[in-house]
């Protein structure tokens, strides 16, 4: 799909949020939550449809996060609610929880949901309501422009290849990569971007394909990978599923080529290495934010996102099973974001909050690596924030997965 057919559908969905908006139910009692006894958080998430997998663990992770701010004294020394909504992975009915969250539940703000392909037209319902709202949407498409209140901790699937394609050219030397990606909004959008930035290196893929999530089978994919005579693959998905698939057909049909995978692939590498074993990741690098790093130097459980490793796994008796702190971290992270500018700007009004993450963004507490944002970029972390891993399935006992660029 092109850039601009995928655009044109995202408006489409923007404009059936639009039509099912009722301007002054959404705007109504908005501006004074913080003088409610309570703060009310929205939490959208695929707990049915093809997201499902992913439903579990963002419900959990949003909840351990509320339960260590209301134990810390709350927002703005308010308890905090959290208000569950299921999307079904389907963005028509996400619209129309979305406006039960904001017209019944009357929420102060938003987390999730999960896929571009939700957000986008949720972000309508949001920024009708003045509602900030942050995701882990990652599709290029959701800019200042189109949703004003909405920022991202995810960063946009090039931003994610380019650490991958540098070491992958770079350090190791290959000139001949091929790209398969899923059929999500985030993807899409990517895939002429990543092809667009190996130009500016003197490369093009030599192969591109994609497959719909939660797919059964890719191997068609990986044959004609295979023909296209790639060196190497890199590996843009959204869901931990899809990642353990792709390795295990690559396993089946004997192709031992590289594979420089995303955050999803690093994210729930430990969890699905216990379903296809280390051998499926045989030659597997992908990228992770630099606060969930280590090198073999650093010492054992001082970084914040060691400790908060402990704590998670202390509290999840499963964690292992949702792909270990990692998994669950990108989620987790997001009700502390709406904490930080909630208390810095004193207001939950949409604008308000929003002018203050552009202009403080950099001084946000985060553990996962550096933060940034501008006019024109809402996605959060900067490009310091990534970089590869290796054996992204291996955590030290701490929760940390290693870089590849330590110095001896």
């Amino acid at each position: 799909m092109t850039n601009r057919a995928h655009k044109g559908k995202g408006a489409t969905l923007r404009n059936l949020a639009l039509g099912l908006l009722s301007v002054t139910a959404l705007t109504a009692g908005i501006g004074g939550a913080l003088g409610q006894e309570t703060i009310k958080i929205g939490a959208m998430t695929s707990l049915s449809g093809s997201g499902a997998p992913l439903g579990k663990i963002t419900e959990t992770a949003w909840r351990l996060a509320i339960d260590e701010i209301n134990a810390a004294g709350g927002i703005a020394g308010k308890q905090v609610e959290l208000i569950l909504a299921d999307t079904q992975t389907d963005p028509t009915h996400a619209v129309s929880e979305a406006r039960r969250l904001v017209e019944n539940e009357k929420i102060a703000a938003m987390v999730g949901p999960i896929t571009s392909q939700e957000v986008m037209p949720v972000t309508a319902v949001t920024t009708e309501a003045n509602l900030v709202q942050i995701s882990t949407a990652a599709s290029p498409d959701i800019s200042p422009q189109i949703a004003p209140y909405h920022f991202s901790n995810s960063p946009t699937g090039v931003n994610q290849m380019i650490p991958a394609i540098e070491y992958a050219t770079g350090t190791l030397g290959y000139t001949k990569l091929a790209l398969i990606s899923d059929n999500g909004g985030m993807s899409k959008a990517a895939v002429n971007e990543i092809a667009a930035y190996m130009t500016t290196i003197g490369l093009e893929p030599v192969g591109v394909q994609e497959f719909p999530f939660r797919t059964e089978d890719m191997t068609p994919q990986l044959f004609s990978l295979r023909n296209s005579g790639a060196e190497a693959v890199l590996l843009l998905n959204s869901l931990g599923d899809d990642a353990r698939k792709m390795l295990q057909n690559r396993d089946e049909i004997g192709w031992e080529v590289p594979v420089f995978g995303s955050l999803t692939t690093t994210n729930y590498a430990a969890g699905n290495v216990q379903v296809i074993g280390e051998e499926a990741f045989n030659g597997v690098n992908s990228v992770q934010f630099v606060g969930m790093t280590y090198c073999p130097s650093d010492p054992v459980g001082e970084s914040a996102f060691a400790k908060f490793a402990a704590r998670a796994a202390a509290a999840i008796p499963d964690l292992d099973k949702m792909g270990g702190a990692a998994g669950i971290t990108p989620y987790y992270i997001e009700p502390f974001i709406l904490k930080a500018a909630i208390e810095g700007a004193g207001s939950t009004d949409g604008k308000v909050l929003a002018d203050w993450i552009v202009a403080n963004a950099g001084n946000i507490d985060s553990m996962i690596g550096e933060f940034t944002a501008s006019d024109t970029s809402h996605f959060l972390p900067s490009k310091n924030a990534l970089v590869v891993v290796k054996t992204p399935y291996k955590q030290r006992e701490d929760g940390l997965t290693e870089r590849v660029d330590c110095q001896s």
